[in-house]
């Protein structure tokens, strides 16, 4: 039987030497359409990324295909509840090839509408939990750290979560953009806090 290892994500901050500044957006409106509360609780993929070549672990190097080998080891080490071990552990579930998966505890369920003008940008940005959105008209294109490109246009949909930063932006000079939002994010989050500003990626001119 297959099973699936909800790795909780742990909240984790990075400290850096400078000072980096958050881009705000420009040209940018939204309004809230709809709060509500999810009854339940929701698994998500988180979006991260990490190359499943197994662990060293003491003196044995465990490959992918291992895992039992690995568990069987924590549990003789005297680990005795192995999924909470590798929720805690998120980058060596990762290296098992395992999804990254979080989990929302009765998230806040929250419909948005944003309105780009002509040439507007939402400046980088991610978000909490993750969202969807829908464009409704017009077209955006969202770049991301790495400056690679996607475009979107009416009737078409993306995914982003707190893993990736991003900014979007209307490339029109003429016509605006509008874009349904969906969030999903812990409960109690308050409308001010969908979304986390972010400094301009280094040699990423966006």
């Amino acid at each position: 039987m297959k099973r699936l290892i909800v790795i909780l994500l742990l909240g984790t901050a990075a400290t850096w030497s400078s000072v980096a500044f958050a881009t705000p957006s420009q040209g940018q409106s939204s309004t809230i359409l709809s709060v509500g509360a999810m009854q339940a609780d929701l698994a998500f993929n988180t979006g991260l990324t990490a190359e499943a070549n197994g662990v060293t672990w003491g003196d044995r190097k465990y490959s992918t295909d291992q895992l039992p080998e690995f568990l069987m080891r924590l549990r003789a080490a005297g680990v005795t509840n192995l999924g909470l071990w590798m929720n805690l552990h998120p980058l060596v579930s990762a290296k098992f090839g395992m999804v990254p998966i979080g989990l929302l505890n009765q998230p806040e369920i929250v419909n948005q509408q944003a309105t780009f003008a002509p040439g507007a940008a939402s400046g980088w940005h991610s978000h909490p939990g993750y969202l969807t959105s829908t464009v409704v008209s017009g077209t955006v294109i969202r770049y991301a750290t790495d400056c690679s490109v996607q475009t979107f246009t009416a009737g078409q949909s993306f995914y982003e979560t707190g893993a990736s930063t991003f900014i979007v932006k209307n490339p029109s000079t003429t016509d605006p953009a509008v874009v349904n939002v969906t969030f999903v994010v812990p409960g109690g989050t308050p409308t001010t806090a969908l979304r986390v500003d972010k400094a301009q990626p280094t040699g990423c001119s966006q």
